[in-house]
């Protein structure tokens, strides 16, 4: 089966993928959907539009994929319970220790694992199904060889159109630190769109960590030969042009039809498209000059006079563009009567190129998708008029009487049926008339209306919310009183573990010497992320560790694999009782997400280790932000510096595994608490003097020394 699945962030967007050839549409209700300020769909009209699509042919999947509070379990099942009874096909869910409590709750459910799981690899795509997740949705970062290999083990959904997340899935916390509002909980206000300026970058755009849109429209038969099953199109925050338009592209890029990327480039496009990860980072993956809409080139400027411009191009009246000048904005136009002059604002000169963003009449005609429904209608005279479809039979209350004058013809009830209202069906109607009957009109639109309610309707469930007892909370005590990562050596207190992640996870020398160094356990720290020949690196080290710390759901597996002890790290966002109680069978410590408050850890688990000090990374990048200037690049340096708009500093860490450099941000200020429970302290970039000074609880020495937050520990997130 190969599908295509279009978004739909509303009612517009919902009948606009279906009318232009989506084979499926994925939405959100009001809650725990990772667009929560896209208009979304309520618990009262979830029914029409599931059964609508399925009458059509069409599948609904429903996006409750943020991370889930304790406090909010008895809601998520309400708003599951809705959706199940709806009849939807499958719920997409980013915390993927909730699938046994959906399994066991709802009969049959069958649940996609969301890419902010981070799926990327095969260990990540083994644990996943061993969960009972039915497909992965896998990370955009994914490799096409990557692919290839989680397809032979589970079905897979891979994005082949739109944004592009700068961090690596699941694992951005720039918006929570920013403004408290979590990405994870479906509130990213995007502030990798901002401007900032890098440290030793030679890019003269003002967006460095803003990335292209995605566009794999050539690249179909080459997925499809991989084994992917399902084709995602981004987009739930798009206007309906934009779903009409790439859902057509990609239709006929399927069907092996001929298309044209014009109509979407003029919808949406950023940075005039990338291939983004399945070759490796495409060249092109990052938009730095122009943050948004930058349309289809068309023409160039080639005469001002006054305030408007003379093009070399027939405009229609409503038309809008960008003026561009070597890849910047440099001003704007629009069209006010059909020709080729244009009024304009900006500062433009002769020559500059034309990109049209918006079209005054766009080409958005769609046909109506319909689905051939076989009426019988049986009218005798003396007998109750008898209407079936599709297994479903009504009846009138009353006999039918004879006519006094004109008897109702069968025309005429043919006329009636055709009228199917709101309902998606072309009518194939046969009709009996015996006798000289008499049926009033308002008795056959009632029936009528009654036998396609009822036709429509028929695969909804009854609504049963199950009764959800909480039954997760447990005493759970990590082994370790303390989890501490660090980039070098640092001597840990008794009862610790000590976690390395290196710079370069390749210079084997100057990792034994800090293992021959350390008397604590010693673990791996694992990333969510791993090329093929990163995994190989990191496999060939787990034998000199104790243990592994699984940044995501892969290492998880991987030490399973590799027969050694587990901690299963930040990256992994054990958000809740239901994590914590799975997660303690399986491992020996939990580093609880970061993006939890102090009331709620306390609620959570006193046993689990928390975030209490050091380095707070934000972001997880695997592109390079110098856009590979390897040549101009200072090699030996570390750590560099992002710097926002209001003179935010953060601090940006190059580190490899193999032989790519791989980056994350961190932020200017760290994380300290005082903390009385399990600790979790990051020291990566700092001196070790502040560990040794966090012990002794000289917290004047931390903060005369570096700037320092409470983090999310105050507030918590939304």
């Amino acid at each position: 089966m190969i599908e295509l699945l279009a978004p739909a962030g509303d009612e517009k967007g919902f009948f606009t993928a279906i009318n232009n050839g989506a084979d499926a549409v994925y939405l959100g209700l009001k809650d725990f959907s990772a667009r929560k300020n896209a208009d979304n769909f309520s618990k009262e009209n979830i029914s029409f539009y599931v059964a609508y699509a399925h009458a059509v042919g069409v599948r609904v999947y429903v996006a409750v994929n943020t991370l889930i509070k304790d406090g909010e379990f008895s809601q998520f099942l309400e708003v599951v319970a809705n959706a199940y009874s709806a009849g939807v096909d499958a719920f997409i869910l980013q915390d993927v220790f909730l699938a046994p409590i959906l399994k066991e709750r709802f009969e049959n459910i069958v649940l996609h694992l969301s890419t902010q799981a981070g799926i990327n690899d095969e260990s990540g795509a083994i644990f996943a199904k061993e969960m009972g997740f039915e497909r992965v949705i896998l990370a955009r970062e994914t490799t096409l060889s990557q692919i290839k290999k989680i397809a032979k083990i589970i079905q897979t959904e891979v994005f082949v159109h739109g944004a592009l997340c700068t961090a690596f899935s699941g694992h951005c916390y720039m918006s929570a630190y920013v403004g408290g509002n979590s990405g994870n909980r479906g509130l990213c206000k995007q502030p990798c769109r901002k401007k900032y300026s890098l440290e030793s970058s030679k890019s003269k755009g003002e967006y460095p960590i803003s990335l292209s849109d995605l566009c794999l429209a050539k690249d179909i038969k080459v997925l499809i030969d991989a084994g992917v099953s399902s084709f995602k199109i981004e987009g739930r925050m798009r206007s309906p042009e934009y779903v009409a338009s790439s859902v057509s592209v990609y239709r006929n890029a399927i069907d092996n039809a001929p298309y044209d990327l014009s109509r979407v480039k003029r919808a949406f496009n950023r940075g005039d498209y990338t291939k983004g990860y399945i070759y490796g980072v495409d060249s092109n993956i990052i938009s730095d000059k122009i943050q948004n809409h930058s349309g289809e080139r068309v023409g160039q400027v080639l005469k001002i006079i006054g305030d408007q411009i003379l093009t070399d191009r027939n405009n229609q009246k409503g038309d809008a563009f960008k003026i561009i000048r070597d890849g910047f904005e440099v001003g704007n136009a629009t069209c006010e009567t059909n020709g080729t002059k244009l009024k304009f604002k900006g500062k433009v000169k002769v020559g500059d190129a034309l990109s049209i963003t918006k079209e005054g009449c766009p080409k958005f005609e769609e046909k109506v998708k319909k689905a051939k429904l076989e009426v019988y209608a049986k009218i005798c005279e003396g007998e109750k008029i008898l209407l079936s479809a599709n297994g479903v039979t009504v009846q009138s209350d009353e006999v039918v009487s004879h006519a006094k004058t004109t008897p109702t013809l069968e025309q005429e009830i043919v006329a009636n049926l055709n009228r199917t209202d709101k309902y998606p069906y072309e009518i194939i109607a046969s009709v009996s008339v015996e006798g000289s009957p008499f049926v009033p009109k308002s008795t056959l639109n009632k029936l009528r209306a009654s036998l396609y309610e009822k036709v429509f309707f028929k695969d909804v469930k009854p609504l049963k919310i199950p009764e959800y007892i909480f039954d997760f909370k447990e005493d759970y005590a990590s082994e370790y009183e303390s989890v501490v990562i660090s980039d070098k050596f640092v001597e840990v207190r008794e009862n610790s573990a000590f976690v390395l992640s290196p710079s370069y996870y390749l210079d084997e020398k100057a990792i034994i010497e800090i293992l021959n160094r350390q008397t604590a356990d010693k673990y791996l720290f694992v990333p969510s992320y791993l090329r093929e020949s990163e995994l190989a690196v990191i496999e060939s080290l787990i034998r000199r560790f104790d243990g592994v710390y699984a940044d995501g759901l892969n290492g998880i597996s991987l030490a399973k694999k590799h027969g050694k002890k587990l901690i299963c790290g930040l990256g992994i966002n054990a958000f809740n009782s239901v994590d914590v109680k799975f997660l303690s069978k399986i491992s020996n410590g939990i580093v609880l997400s970061q993006e939890l408050s102090q009331s709620e850890i306390s609620a959570l688990s006193r046993g689990a280790n928390a975030f209490a000090l050091g380095s707070i990374r934000l972001m997880e990048l695997i592109y390079c932000p110098f856009k590979r200037d390897c040549k101009n690049c200072s090699r030996q340096n570390e750590f560099f510096t992002l710097t926002d708009e209001m003179g935010h500093k953060f601090q940006v860490r190059r580190y490899k595994i193999a032989n790519d450099c791989r980056f994350e941000v961190y932020n200017e200020q760290i994380l300290l608490w005082q903390s009385s429970g399990n600790t979790f302290i990051n020291l990566i970039g700092l001196d070790a003097e502040i560990y040794k000074q966090y012990l002794i609880g000289n917290y004047e020495y931390i903060k005369n020394k570096y700037p320092v937050t409470v983090g999310n520990l105050k507030r918590g997130v939304n």
